[in-house]
């Protein structure tokens, strides 16, 4: 699904709505019951809010300004708390919640703002804390392509008839943070904006906990205009893994917000989601590439045995690091590399793409390879390689 409050909000001007924000939250210092325990929720919803992301990825910025420190102080202790934790919470059920309570404690503000900028300034807020607050609970890694992966994933396609069991996320929560290249590649559907683009997707993958044979998973595009956030996308469905091809949940997704997409936003909804499944298809094989990068944790361990001022400098020259795993090759593998052709033939990406192949004693088996695309005629190139291609395979 996706919510067209959200989605209407990406690229639009930033001022009034921030002002509004910022107001609302100021609301809300005054205590509330939640769940039976009487908690301080001002100062969480007023760090909840992101602007700018100095270049981090959305999740790491959210925590960075205190958000996730002070919404622990605030509910830590409570039962909803330790609900939200346990596996299977899905972010909307989150989202409800926070709506529902700043609906319930913001009744005062209705005189100042139309009932419908209140109602999206709250939904607004409402999504931004639900999504990270899974994604931290959830203990969420951010996922990183490199420069390589993701050219040889955008000059590639995949067979969606591969079932979904197939497509294996690694972890419960993670934010697959988008390079120059997939940021080029995945189109906004305001990407007629300048410096409009997806900073990258939220994934969590769960089993029902009423129903353990059927997995649900959420995607959550995160978008930006140049440096500042601009909004979120939804998209989710569940699955019965070994029963449902990637084909068919991809249609299952995007159908259900057949209403609500134009054929513009389809289409790009198509490219990312796509892309994700093949990074996640990629991240299967066994000899996939995975490196830790912890580069902000590395530069905390040097700050340790300093004095003073040396940690405070160290700390705020470290306050751009993140934590990541790095995923896909240093460099072109040899078959992905330039190839010649016939002079008569443009320069193109043959694309690659991923498929079964038949293996084992008497071909009975299966098992998922990736065949690279290949650069043909990349000698007559001036300057930088050719753009891919949009590619929508019907199912």
């Amino acid at each position: 699904m996706m919510d067209d409050r959200v989605s209407n909000r990406m690229g639009s001007p930033k001022g009034n709505r921030v002002q509004e924000e910022t107001r609302a939250v100021d609301g809300a210092r005054r205590l509330r019951h939640w769940n039976g325990n009487l908690v301080d929720t001002s100062n969480a919803f007023a760090r909840s809010h992101v602007d700018t992301l100095n270049g981090r990825p959305y999740p790491v910025a959210w925590r960075r300004q205190g958000a996730e420190e002070a919404w622990t102080r605030a509910i830590g202790e409570t039962d909803l708390w330790r609900q939200w934790s346990a596996p299977g919470t899905s972010c909307a059920a989150i989202r409800d919640e926070m709506l529902w309570q700043l609906e319930r404690n913001f009744p005062l503000l209705e005189q100042e703002y139309a009932p419908e900028v209140l109602r999206s300034n709250q939904t607004h807020i409402a999504n931004q804390v639900g999504v990270n607050l899974l994604y931290c609970l959830h203990k969420g890694t951010v996922t990183e392509a490199t420069p390589a992966l993701e050219l040889l994933l955008a000059n590639s396609d995949v067979d969606l008839s591969l079932p979904m069991s197939m497509v294996a996320p690694p972890y419960a929560a993670q934010y697959l943070h988008f390079g120059d290249v997939a940021m080029r590649h995945l189109k906004t559907p305001a990407s007629n904006m300048r410096g409009h683009m997806f900073d990258g997707a939220f994934c969590f993958f769960a089993p029902r906990t009423d129903a353990p044979d059927r997995w649900r998973l959420e995607l959550i595009l995160i978008s930006k205009r140049e440096d500042r956030y601009s909004g979120q996308v939804t998209l989710a469905g569940e699955t019965e893994r070994d029963n449902t091809s990637l084909g068919q949940w991809m249609e299952w997704v995007l159908g259900a917000a057949t209403g609500r997409l134009d054929n513009d936003c389809r289409e790009a909804m198509h490219a990312v989601v796509s892309y994700v499944v093949k990074l996640f298809l990629y991240m299967g094989l066994k000899n996939a590439r995975r490196v830790e990068r912890n580069d902000h944790d590395d530069a905390l361990k040097r700050a340790k045995g300093l004095g003073e001022r040396k940690r405070d400098r160290l700390l705020k020259r470290t306050a751009s690091l993140y934590n990541a795993i790095l995923v896909g090759p240093e460099t072109l593998p040899a078959q992905a590399r330039p190839c010649g052709g016939g002079s008569a033939v443009a320069p193109h990406w043959r694309r690659g793409h991923f498929r079964m192949q038949p293996c084992g004693p008497g071909w009975q088996e299966r098992k998922l390879i990736f065949v690279a695309p290949v650069l043909i005629n990349a000698e007559q190139l001036q300057g930088g390689a050719p753009v891919p291609k949009g590619y929508c395979v019907d199912t």
